[in-house]
């Protein structure tokens, strides 16, 4: 099958891979869409994938067909699918606890698309028990969202929203998008957006239902931020991971304002810790999503109450995603979400 890898430091790479083989229990299915998403672009950085994993098979946002069943009774040949990219060990304190997402055996288990292969390919291989049906009332567009979707919902729920707060969103790609439309329907009264790119700040007003978007190089932003506001947000949710972009969430917050870092960096941070203890600011962490959590993002989708396929601006081919990843790390796109189609380059 044909497929793509990171074939070093910055580098993707087509090449001819052989295909997931038969075995009786894990599913099999016929990609037909995959999402570009953010860790992606950690590893191509990298070279590599989680765990240092060499000559990875990108892509965990995904959808497809049904070719072999495996264990799965209940599913049939040329059925459409996603899946949970997850593989929790079931037996440890944090699964037992009912936090799979956090599985403290992760590494040593394999993920689609972050230490094994993923869905850059024509074909992938997934544990039975995470893969999903998905509705008619689905599109592909839709579908390769859910992923996304339920770790914006995770990390909107890690700040224990309550009815008419204010929320600030750093970040406005697709997961701080979808972090904004999740926090509207939870019942925020004001939702921003702070985006430092200027074609992609032009793009997210256009995408999603919120009151201000802040130029995030602005000398006065954080200013013009609490003015707005009506002094200072009660939530914020950094999905930039960058410096910049922590310390300007705790210069928006009220006193005892809520911080979740739902963005992921490999490089330590220097972070203004005078205002977490003079502001009293509480700070959780937000890392992929609960079972759960994925299906109600699917529900909320199916039902078109969560609004999310005009958030994909460009679909590709393997062929281009070099390109892509290329411009998504040099801040010179303007895309919310990049999908890569299966059909394209066969």
């Amino acid at each position: 099958m044909r497929a793509v890898i990171i074939a070093g430091p910055r580098k993707l790479e087509e090449v001819e891979t052989e295909s997931p083989k038969s075995d009786g229990n894990n599913v099999i299915i016929r990609v037909s869409l995959c999402g570009i998403c953010g860790s992606d672009l950690h590893y191509w950085e990298a070279g590599c994938g989680m765990g240092g994993v060499t000559n990875l098979i990108l892509g965990h946002e995904f959808c497809g067909f049904v070719v072999d069943p495996g264990s799965r009774k209940d599913l049939f040949p040329d059925e459409r699918v996603t899946a949970l990219p997850l593989d929790p060990c079931g037996r440890c304190e944090t699964c037992r606890s009912g936090f799979p997402n956090i599985c403290l055996n992760s590494l040593k288990r394999s993920i689609p698309g972050n230490n094994s292969p993923g869905a850059f390919a024509e074909y992938l291989k997934l544990r039975p028990d995470m893969v999903r049906k998905l509705p008619d009332s689905i599109s592909n567009a839709e579908a390769i969202l859910i992923e996304p979707s339920s770790v914006a919902l995770h990390a909107v729920r890690q700040a224990g929203l309550r009815a008419g707060d204010r929320v600030l969103i750093i970040g406005g790609g697709s997961i701080g998008l979808l972090c904004a439309e999740w926090a509207k329907i939870s019942g925020a009264s004001f939702v921003a957006v702070s985006e430092i790119n200027a074609m992609r700040r032009f793009a997210v007003a256009d995408t999603v239902n919120i009151d201000a978007v802040y130029d995030a190089g602005d000398p006065e932003v954080v200013r013009k931020m609490k003015k707005e506001s009506g002094g200072g947000y009660d939530i914020a949710v950094e999905t930039s991971a960058s410096e910049t972009g922590i310390n300007m969430a705790l210069k928006a917050l009220k006193w005892q304002g809520r911080l979740v870092l739902a963005g992921i960096s490999r490089k330590p941070h220097k972070i203004n810790t005078i205002l977490y203890i003079m502001k009293e600011i509480g700070q959780k962490a937000a890392i992929g999503y609960l079972p759960a959590e994925f299906d109600l993002a699917t529900a909320f989708i199916s039902d078109k109450k969560f609004m999310v396929e005009n958030m994909i601006t460009r679909t590709v081919g393997f062929k281009e995603v070099q390109n892509m990843f290329e411009q998504l790390s040099a801040g010179t796109s303007s895309d919310i979400k990049i999908a890569v189609q299966q059909k394209s380059f066969l």
